[in-house]
């Protein structure tokens, strides 16, 4: 199939409720798999580039798996017509408008999913 989609895990997302909690385990995480933090915002924190530790608990019930694709809007279209929805609020596009980023409504065991380029 040429038009296959293809994913790969750009990140774990793991869900604290503050930001004691989630530069614990990011510490933690850093000192396990041999990371250091990467980035911070304001609401996360990044061990490496495998683990996005939230500062909050908003998407997902566990917390969300970061989807990379080549294209997204492509993979809307695949997942649509498998009957995934999005949720609309959360699209991010690039300078040329083309979405580069969305959470799917759905989630999966407990965790949030968003595709990402």
């Amino acid at each position: 199939m040429s038009n296959e989609i293809r994913y790969t895990i750009k990140h774990v997302g793991i869900n604290h409720r503050d930001e004691d909690g989630a530069r614990s385990t990011a510490e933690t995480l850093c000192a396990l798999f041999g990371l250091e933090i990467s980035q911070e915002t304001p609401a996360a924190l990044f061990a490496g580039e495998i683990f996005e530790v939230m500062k909050h608990d908003r998407r997902g019930a566990h917390g969300h798996v970061a989807l990379q694709t080549d294209d997204v809007e492509a993979a809307m279209a695949d997942l649509s017509a498998k009957g995934i929805g999005f949720q609309e609020d959360t699209i991010r596009r690039d300078e040329a408008g083309k979405i580069r980023f969305v959470y799917l409504e759905q989630q999966v065991a407990g965790f949030a999913f968003h595709l990402t380029t």
